[in-house]
């Protein structure tokens, strides 16, 4: 029996594996700022619309395995609570979205901060697009 997908989920088909994807967002170099979070993004026409998001956080900032997963960990919370403002504000528009949002900062960030600041890009970002899409 199929499970049914909850509205803060975050799918395994949402999730942004594949390296030529991932070298794609790099070599593009398109982005949205929001200290100390960066996202980068790549967008390509389709039939309707869908995501694929990463999380990062360089090892030459995040010296330490467990800072670099507990950022992971609050982005990814962050993103999962708060997904609706790019879903909602890109439904209309055909086209496959892939972005990665990185941390930039080597101090420890709480979750409110993160959380603001994955609102603010993710709101920047569905303007973006949207310009970009037409």
């Amino acid at each position: 029996m199929p499970q049914e997908s909850h509205p803060y989920s975050l799918n395994r088909d949402e999730h942004l594996k594949r390296s030529k994807l991932i070298s794609a967002l790099f070599v593009q170099n398109r982005d949205v700022r929001a200290n100390p979070i960066k996202a980068l993004y790549a967008t390509e026409p389709s039939d309707a619309f869908s995501f694929q998001v990463g999380f990062s956080a360089p090892k030459k900032i995040h010296h330490f395995a467990v800072d670099r997963n507990r950022n992971k960990r609050l982005m990814r919370e962050a993103f999962r609570l708060n997904r609706s403002l790019l879903t909602d504000a890109l439904a209309d528009c055909p086209v496959k979205l892939t972005f990665m949002l990185i941390a930039q900062n080597s101090s420890e960030m709480t979750f409110a901060e993160v959380e603001g600041r994955v609102k603010q890009i993710l709101t920047r970002l569905a303007e973006k697009v949207k310009k970009e899409v037409g």
